[in-house]
């Protein structure tokens, strides 16, 4: 079964498709950025095996790793790519927030439920 959400948009052509409205635009991501991203992805999997971050880390580590390697990054920093790094904890805490909120420990998270990340 297709998804319809009952909308319409229509093309030049005639042709009609589903509405795109909040569904996100892919063909506007930096898709340069992202492959870099994809290699980082790739040496990690090699140094901690595949789909270890899968298993959830907890925000505060993520943003902290972030915030060092932007840092780092800022005050010219070359023995690693730290503003490489910093991007992949920062959507890799974006990721946690979506797939294991468990795992977001930041102070604002203040519902009374402990982290069980």
């Amino acid at each position: 079964m297709i998804k319809d959400s009952g909308e319409r948009r229509e093309f030049d052509t005639g042709a009609v498709r589903d509405m795109a409205k909040g569904k996100g635009r892919m063909d506007l991501l930096p898709w340069a950025a992202i492959m870099e991203i994809s290699k980082h992805c790739e040496a990690g999997a090699a140094k901690y095996g595949e789909h270890n971050v899968d298993l959830g880390i907890p925000t505060h580590s993520l943003l902290d790793s972030a915030a060092r390697h932007l840092a780092k990054y800022l005050e010219g920093w070359d023995d690693e790519p730290h503003l490489l790094a910093a991007a992949w904890n920062l959507l890799w805490a974006i990721q946690m927030t979506v797939s294991h909120p468990e795992c977001v420990d930041t102070p604002w998270n203040k519902d009374g439920t402990d982290v069980g990340c």
